[in-house]
């Protein structure tokens, strides 16, 4: 389970002129984040220490300068290893963006990349996302930000990626998953049971438990939160006040809100929202 972070050094950006991407560095000294996952792409590098991770039963390590890839709707949690003081630098990039240039080097038929090898050594395109994230903090011309992330995402995606393959589901399984993920999302903050989500999906309550993790790498309860977190980190980036997000997100109280916003990002509500601020 993840624990309370030992520092308070986490940033986030978001560029109005760049949607669908936000940006973090972040550097931690102990374990900070339980198992998650992001809807979006999640593209960074390790700026220093070390951390091996655990990425939907595979252990990997990523080291200083290392490029670390990770898909959507993959369960992982990356913590520094055992006294290690590991800072990291990530980009999460909405899958339609990633498309959008996948299709702009292959053409119009090109399907959504997956990159096989989570982490690499790729001293150029650690370059590169170094450079675009200083553009983004130094609010640099927008031409010139626009530029970094479009060659930056082409170069991974030209030597790293591949197309990929749907996730695979059991039979029967991938409407039911499907479903699930629909009522979870249009009953956010209420109060959901598994009989209900049983219902949805038309399956037992067990063979629901067991589908639904082997497609998302989540049980229901932690995707409901992970749900949960990713609205409660638009509305906090509108301005929204801490205590007005954990009751529009359906947390029983703001200090609960706080709790798993933190093990799900590695940093506190409060410091998500005034991240954004200039």
């Amino acid at each position: 389970m993840g624990k309370t972070p030992t520092n308070e050094d986490v940033r986030f950006w978001r560029d109005p002129d760049l949607p669908g991407v936000e940006v973090r560095r972040s550097t931690y000294h102990a374990e900070a984040f339980r198992t998650h996952v992001h809807e979006a792409f999640s593209i960074g590098f390790i700026e220093q220490g070390r951390t091996t991770f655990d990425l939907e039963g595979s252990a990997y390590t990523a080291t200083v300068g290392r490029v670390v890839f990770i898909g959507p709707h993959m369960a992982h949690a990356c913590n520094p290893d055992p006294d290690s003081n590991m800072a990291y630098t990530m980009f999460y990039i909405d899958p339609a963006l990633l498309l959008a240039v996948a299709r702009e080097l292959f053409g119009s038929d090109a399907r959504l990349p997956r990159f096989p090898e989570p982490v690499v050594d790729d001293p150029r395109l650690v370059e590169r996302l170094r450079a675009l994230q200083r553009a983004i903090a130094d609010e640099a011309d927008r031409l010139e930000r626009e530029s970094l992330l479009v060659q930056g995402l082409a170069e991974a995606i030209t030597r790293h990626g591949e197309p990929g393959p749907a996730r695979e589901v059991r039979s029967g399984g991938r409407d039911a998953v499907k479903a699930v993920r629909a009522y979870l999302t249009d009953h956010l903050a209420e109060k959901v049971s598994l009989d209900e989500l049983a219902r949805a999906a038309g399956m037992s309550r067990y063979h629901l438990l067991r589908v639904f993790q082997a497609a998302t790498g989540l049980p229901p309860h932690a995707y409901q939160n992970q749900l949960r977190v990713d609205l409660g980190k638009r509305l906090l980036a509108q301005g929204m006040p801490v205590s007005q997000a954990a009751l529009e997100t359906g947390f029983t109280d703001q200090s609960h809100f706080t709790r798993v916003f933190r093990q799900y990002t590695g940093a506190t509500p409060g410091q998500y929202r005034d991240s954004g601020r200039s």
